[in-house]
């Protein structure tokens, strides 16, 4: 193999090593942004028993009558 040759080839892997990285990089980043672990639960409200009882609820105060 000439030297012309020789640094063509190591320019071709160099550039595809370059490319591979860039490509994992970017698959990286989108593999951490959707997984579970990564943001922070936001609070949800859930429907059902709830462990504060007995309930405190408000009562209602009569309005004043209007003259």
């Amino acid at each position: 193999m000439s030297v012309e040759q020789n640094s063509g080839m190591q320019k071709a892997v160099r550039q595809f090593l370059v490319a591979l990285t860039a490509c994992l990089a970017v698959a990286g980043g989108a593999a951490y942004a959707v997984s579970p672990d990564s943001a922070p639960e936001s609070p949800v409200q859930h429907a059902g028993v709830t462990v504060d009882w007995p309930h405190n609820t408000a009562t209602a105060t009569p309005a004043p009558p209007v003259n």
